[in-house]
């Protein structure tokens, strides 16, 4: 990671409210680039922070449960548990 990629990630990190911050984000969570994350790539990294919880003794949320809420939530179209920047963005404050 060069300096210039170090620097965004911090940004990014700090004010995850920025349309630049969401970004950068999906961009890393988009592991295919078609522009759209899908459960199969939200569970990549989540399994991580699964064993991260587990090692600190906190009971991990299900997966099925959390994409279950965020499809509440954001209501994606066409397909449920398949999320877009655009339906994304929404949510921003």
């Amino acid at each position: 990671m060069g300096y210039e990629d170090f620097v965004w990630f911090m940004l990014s990190e700090e004010d995850k409210t920025t349309v630049r911050s969401l970004q950068y984000w999906f961009t890393i969570i988009d592991l295919d680039e078609n522009g759209t994350i899908t459960p199969h790539e939200m569970d990549y990294f989540y399994e991580e922070q699964v064993h991260r919880l587990e090692y600190l003794n906190h009971e991990p949320i299900l997966f099925v449960d959390l994409l279950c809420q965020m499809n509440d939530m954001i209501k994606p179209t066409p397909t449920e548990g398949h999320f877009n920047l655009k339906q994304l963005r929404t949510y921003l404050p």
